[in-house]
């Protein structure tokens, strides 16, 4: 079985799959306030395109084995932790009917950071990176089932 290696979650690296949010930087989609003991950071630009659900997924502890990914042909989904590192698995868009496991990428997303992946992305659940853990996400819900799918040439294991 073939394995990924994560890789800290950056906007030139995760382009082919999406767009990343620093909600601790300023700049042309964050905008940032201070207080005396806090920080506050928010996008300017919609988070997602629609009107998008958010829902919460906890998750066991990387390494895992990526058996199965899914892709939402109908909704962007933005990913993004509170608390501690979550890794996530995406495999690039195409008209297959199953991911190319040869393709599949991981990414360590960091509390403060959010990944919008774009339409028809194949990703698989994240787990946390040093331990079980719970994080967020944000799609629009309903639109129809995105089947559960394996790799073409097997699993994949995601080892941090």
């Amino acid at each position: 079985m073939s394995h990924v290696t994560p890789e800290p979650l950056t906007a030139a690296g995760f382009a082919a799959f999406g767009r990343v949010h620093d909600l601790g930087v300023d700049g042309p989609d964050v905008r940032l306030t201070k207080g005396p003991d806090w920080l506050d950071g928010f996008t300017l630009p919609p988070l997602i395109d629609g009107r998008g659900h958010l829902g919460m997924t906890r998750a066991p502890a990387a390494p895992w084995t990526c058996r199965q990914m899914e892709r939402h042909p109908l909704t962007e989904e933005a990913l993004f932790c509170a608390g501690a590192p979550i890794v996530l698995a995406v495999a690039p868009p195409s008209a297959a009917d199953a991911p190319d496991a040869a393709a599949i990428r991981a990414f360590v997303i960091q509390p403060g950071q959010v990944a919008v992946m774009n339409r028809n992305v194949w990703h698989d659940a994240c787990c946390g990176l040093d331990g079980p853990t719970a994080y967020y996400w944000m799609a629009i819900c309903g639109l129809g089932p995105d089947p559960w799918v394996a790799p073409d040439a097997g699993p994949v294991e995601i080892r941090p």
